[in-house]
């Protein structure tokens, strides 16, 4: 549009409207003299690429009058001057009598007319009338606080794309026109807000348990002082967006919503160059020449959310909450804790888990009831007879005492004193429980069942729940009396809703679970739980399942090792499944004489990990474990290059048990996996810190396959329950599944360069043939380049050690190594393994995007092969 005269109207057709003009020359940015003719052309020319990411989208205005200096207000509902010819759609609030007519910007004319009423912002809705309650798409708000910048947003940015990445969902981001970022992920299938939105939270939490310093997840501007708010609110059905390609009106110059590449945002944040993210309209058109829309994958790229989301959109609550059960228990694999959970350490510091029978901590279990929850209600005999009502949160069973047990009568209340939380095992617990340990006495399962709760909130204080147990059915209400001298575990437990009768003197003293009386339960001294779906039974210490076995020293053996495979078995019954530990394999023995850890090549590495030697040296004499050596990142991420630099990050480092060959002098490499595994959670039990369990799932294969994956796991490995320990046999009875692409390769030489070396020439073994595979640049800091090439030391040959060398000159991208490029390279007897992470092989056999993660000391290179 050409720049009017001062004060000009003029009347202008666009897209076949007639269009009013007014006040073209009025001011809109200051700073810089843009007009409101100007932002009439911009909107003009950008309609072509603006028009498809607006179409049929409720639009909130964002006016201004009087320019950005100006006061400004949000329009919603179509004013009553609109033309006849603006679409609209009506969108009912609380009621059919309160409706908003949405403006919908579905061509040019309606656009330029938008602009003519100084909307400077648009802000479409994430769904399409008229389905407006399916959203196309999910969007994170990077808004930086007070002290943080344009730069921190980008930072924010990356690491919400690494973690969609990691649930293979592609993400499109675009400059906000201000300090923040705008990250777009793409979904255009059947899904609810109620899933969107639960999803970019739990995105946003977890990225501020693993990032606190740069990510903050709550709104409360107080906590967002030099961190990058993700705002995961904008997921919501009423709520709207502003529009890529739209104006800003955040500061003095007409900055644009735009489109920009992932690169793009990586040179800023190396160069520290926030500056280079601000972009006026010309400088956009230039941008869509060069580039094309860059957001247009966003307009029908399909992308559906991760299985634990599903059932927020109705599909079958069993199968999504298993799912979502499977990731909350590798959720607590990665922050760190494999098996033990921070809410149920003081239920673990208060037992003695080698003496009573009650079901240690392990990694949380959710019920798979879908929005109903778990409950049970024990009957404990101890010093003094009570009830113990527990319910289903948060993946552990809140827990209440309540000396005179139910209410039945409406409005009748129970006094019920908050305990420790229990682990999801607890919820079957029956038996007798040593006298002197913690609480003592005989536990019945009084009743059982599930729950749904009504209203209220835990840690509000008020919970109105409906009961549907065995015995007990109807509502009742929790609710947490005032705190007393800085103490506030009193609760009251009434009968609310229709009453119901008291129960019989029989039901009284039944098992809910057995049938049997207390009286039964005592006499029986046994106890019995239930953990991974199976209902154990105890009725000694694990000493007494050893009883027949046959004598052993602990001594080295061969490791039993995993078959790889492309497919995990699938018969869950059959199977169990462990997460693949990025570590050093260790076999670590306890005799009388001291500890010895064994690497996999019988290496000892007491020295290197003395920490662990510490841990294992509790245990009793007799004692092999089979198990990993483990250093976690500060995600909770097993790192193979952490576990390289171990003497600076020894307390970081863990052993992981995954089975028990030898306890107590009694050989088990005899007994069948599931009943090793059963006695070794025993054996680990009372330990929490350098020494842990290495917990196995029981899941669908694809669901811990896809959990694991989402959190950027090395792979799973299947275990069949019935199988016998096989030392150094690769029989198939174990598996392994990768998921990364990492694996291990051979040092066969290296290209000079720089202070020590360029690269590393590696490969694997066919048979007896050593085959190149790659040159590997990256991975390397000095220290370790240094350290390296130390390693060299005496392994140098004149002679190429690689079968299917040299290579013809088409043979790869970049530098193939001819026979003439050979003559750079430094050759070694191949005798160093390196642990290397690529991308993916290619159909040349060659790797793509290759890193080197650290040298693996306990591998034969003459067992490398390239793995499926």
């Amino acid at each position: 549009m050409k720049q009017p005269a001062r004060g000009a109207r003029t009347r202008r057709k666009i897209a076949g409207r007639e269009i009013d003009f007014s006040n073209l020359d009025k001011v809109m940015y200051p700073a810089v003299g843009f007009t409101k003719g100007q932002v009439i052309d911009y909107y003009i020319r950008i309609a072509p690429t603006i028009l498809p990411h607006l179409k049929d989208r409720p639009i909130t205005l964002k006016r201004f009058p009087d320019g950005v200096e100006g006061e400004h207000f949000y329009e919603k509902n179509a004013p009553s001057f609109t033309p006849r010819w603006v679409k609209t759609f009506p969108i009912s609030r609380t009621s059919d009598e309160s409706v908003i007519n949405y403006i919908l910007i579905n061509d040019a004319a309606t656009l330029a007319w938008s602009a003519n009423m100084a909307n400077l912002e648009i802000h479409p809705f994430l769904a399409k009338a008229p389905a407006i309650t399916v959203p196309t798409m999910i969007v994170f708000d990077l808004d930086p606080g007070e002290g943080a910048d344009i730069l921190n947003s980008c930072e924010a940015a990356f690491r919400v794309k690494e973690l969609l990445d990691r649930l293979n969902l592609r993400s499109f981001v675009k400059v906000s026109g201000s300090k923040g970022i705008h990250l777009h992920v793409p979904l255009n299938t059947k899904v609810t807000y109620e899933a969107t939105q639960a999803f970019a939270k739990s995105i946003a939490q977890w990225l501020e348990s693993e990032h606190g310093a740069l990510i903050v997840s709550e709104m409360a501007k107080a906590k967002r002082k030099g961190k990058v708010f993700v705002d995961w609110s904008q997921n919501s059905e009423h709520k709207s967006t502003v529009a890529a390609y739209s104006l800003r009106a955040k500061g003095e110059r007409p900055f644009v919503a735009l489109p920009v590449t992932w690169g793009e945002l990586k040179r800023a944040v190396d160069r520290s160059d926030g500056a280079a993210l601000f972009f006026e309209p010309e400088e956009c058109f230039h941008r869509l020449k060069k580039f094309g829309d860059i957001f247009a994958p966003m307009l029908k790229l399909k992308q559906r959310l991760p299985k634990p989301f599903l059932h927020l959109r109705g599909e079958s609550p069993e199968k999504s909450s298993q799912s979502a059960g499977q990731n909350s228990r590798l959720s607590s694999f990665v922050k760190g804790r494999l098996g033990e959970s921070t809410a149920l350490e003081t239920y673990r510091q208060k037992r003695n888990f080698s003496k009573t029978p009650e079901p240690p901590p392990a990694i949380l279990r959710p019920s798979r009831q879908g929005g109903r929850k778990l409950f049970v209600i024990q009957k404990h005999a101890a010093s003094h007879l009570h009830y113990d009502l527990r319910l289903e949160m948060g993946g552990v069973l809140k827990s209440w005492a309540v000396p005179k047990g139910p209410p039945y009568e409406v409005k009748e209340s129970r006094l019920a004193m908050a305990t420790e939380d229990h682990p999801m095992d607890y919820y079957r617990f029956e038996g007798t429980i040593p006298k002197g340990e913690y609480g003592g006495g005989t536990v019945m399962v009084w009743d059982t069942g599930t729950y749904e709760l009504i209203d209220g909130n835990y840690w509000k204080g008020k919970l109105h729940v409906f009961l549907n147990g065995k015995k007990l059915k109807g509502e009742w209400v929790l609710i947490k009396a005032a705190e007393r001298n800085g103490k506030g575990n009193s609760w009251y437990w009434i009968k609310a809703g229709a009453g119901m009768k008291r129960i019989s003197d029989q039901a009284e003293d039944s098992s809910a679970l057995t049938g049997r009386s207390m009286e039964e339960i005592a006499r029986a001294k046994d106890a019995i739980w239930h953990s991974n779906r199976k209902t154990r039974v105890s009725r000694a210490k694990p000493d007494a399942d050893l009883a027949s076995l046959p004598e052993a020293r602990p001594r080295f053996v061969e490791p039993m090792l995993a078959r790889p495979v492309d497919k995990l078995p699938e018969d869950r019954n059959q199977w169990s499944y462990e997460i693949k530990l990025d570590g050093y394999r260790c076999l670590a023995l306890r005799d009388d004489k001291g500890v010895k850890l064994f690497s996999r090549n019988k290496n000892l590495l007491n020295a290197r990990f003395p920490r662990v030697a510490e841990a294992v040296q509790k245990l009793p004499a007799g004692t092999l474990l089979d198990g990993e050596i483990v250093a976690l990142d500060e995600s909770g991420r097993p790192s193979f290059n952490i576990l390289q630099n171990y003497q600076s990050t020894a307390e970081q480092t863990y052993y992981y048990a995954f089975d028990l060959l030898v306890y107590r002098g009694k050989s088990l490499l005899g007994v069948a996996l599931e009943k090793r595994r059963e006695i070794l959670e025993t054996v680990i039990a009372p330990f929490s810190g350098t020494l842990r369990l290495s917990e196995d799932f029981e899941g669908e294969p694809h669901e811990i396959v896809a959990a694991a994956q989402s959190l950027g796991l090395e792979g799973v490995i299947g275990k069949k329950k019935t199988s016998v320990y096989q030392p150094g046999e690769r029989s198939g009875a174990w598996v392994k599944y990768r998921i990364n692409q990492g694996q291990e390769l051979v040092i066969g030489g290296y290209i000079p360069g720089g202070e020590y070396f360029d690269a590393l020439l590696v490969g694997y073994y066919d048979s007896d043939k050593l085959l190149f595979v790659g040159k590997i640049r990256n991975g390397f800091v000095a220290q370790i380049r240094r350290e390296l090439f130390r390693r060299f030391s005496g392994l140098e040959t004149q002679q190429c050690p690689f079968a299917n060398l040299p290579e013809p000159k088409s043979a790869r991208r970049g530098m193939a190594l001819t026979a003439e490029a050979m003559k750079q390279c430094r050759w070694l007897k191949p005798e160093l393994v390196a642990q290397i992470e690529f991308t993916e092989w290619t159909a040349d056999n060659h790797l793509r995007h290759a890193r080197f993660a650290g040298l693996r000391d306990d591998k034969d290179p003459r067992e490398v092969r390239r793995e499926p």
